[in-house]
């Protein structure tokens, strides 16, 4: 049977702006393009994960208020089960995006009702967690939010995926990342939490070494263009990422981990996972949009035969 997939995160209504340049301080200029779609890291995680075709169900919080409710309706309608809290004290949260001329963006983020999300919200709703396969976490929640998820999963054999972003300030203790399974930063959240620069592919592949002795199973760090690496349960490599026009690289680290998730679903190797989920974000920052970028199974499949 194939094997299912909880995430505990964020859901947010993203507003994106697309710019020809950044403006100076204090400058007004106009917008080439905006658009209004969901987003936050939990949301886009499970997006890439259900457009692939896995069982996805998404644990969250939603202000009582018309954008939570479209959100969940996009969810539904996208194919994810839910299993939504909703907070009459806070409203949705929401994500300002702007994607300047180079594909390099700024985000800033109200979190509201995903704030709110508490350890009775995990309590509430552990079936998922506990039937599923993998669970996937992100830091746009509270930390004790994430670290009770993962100690369920981890109390009947479910491996939890904690993306460390946006990174933890201040940085996390040993105690809180021993929680978690599997840590997927990219090279500046591994920075943070090492308290050191990670710039290189070299880097990143010694990163990824002490990391893993910091968590359950081991890591992966994503360096964007320059590759990931990863060291998993005595696995350790690196890989160059798959060449790409990018266009918007908003939501490209989520759709690595909802995809590398979707892989291991698959029983397939940690390398296996890597290559498929490295082509499939590479393959969402061609296009605009972070939920809306996500690629089927066919089209990651066709260009993994293209990319050799």
């Amino acid at each position: 049977m194939i094997k299912s997939i909880a995430v505990v995160g964020s859901v947010n209504l993203d507003l994106t702006a697309y710019l020809d340049r950044w403006p100076e301080k204090g400058e007004t200029i106009k917008t080439r393009e905006t658009k209004i779609g969901i987003g936050g890291k939990g949301v886009n995680q499970c997006c890439a994960a259900a457009k692939l075709g896995g069982a996805v169900t998404m644990i969250g919080a939603i202000g009582d208020d018309e954008f939570g409710r479209g959100c969940v309706k996009t969810l539904e309608e996208i194919g994810v089960q839910t299993a939504i809290i909703v907070k009459n004290d806070h409203s949705t949260g929401m994500a300002f995006i702007d994607v300047g001329p180079e594909s390099d963006n700024i985000i800033r983020i109200a979190a509201g009702a995903n704030g709110a999300l508490d350890t009775s919200d995990i309590a509430s709703r552990s079936e998922p967690i506990e039937k599923a396969g993998y669970l996937l976490l992100q830091n746009e929640v509270p930390v004790e939010a994430s670290v009770a998820a993962a100690k369920t999963a981890h109390a009947v054999g479910t491996i939890s995926i904690m993306d460390p972003a946006p990174a933890p300030t201040p940085a996390w203790g040993r105690d809180v990342l021993a929680a978690f399974d599997i840590l997927t930063p990219n090279g500046g959240e591994a920075g943070a939490i090492l308290d050191r620069n990670v710039r290189t592919l070299e880097d990143a592949a010694k990163a990824a070494k002490d990391l893993a002795h910091l968590c359950r199973v081991g890591a992966i760090v994503t360096m964007g263009n320059l590759g990931v690496a990863w060291h998993l349960q005595g696995c350790a490599g690196e890989m160059e990422c798959p060449k790409v026009d990018a266009i918007d690289t908003v939501g490209a680290g989520d759709c690595f981990n909802g995809s590398f998730a979707f892989a291991l679903c698959d029983g397939v190797s940690y390398e296996k996972a890597i290559r498929f989920a490295s082509h499939a974000a590479s393959l969402s920052t061609t296009r605009q949009g972070a939920v809306s970028s996500l690629p089927s199974l066919d089209e990651v499949r066709e260009f993994m035969e293209k990319s050799g």
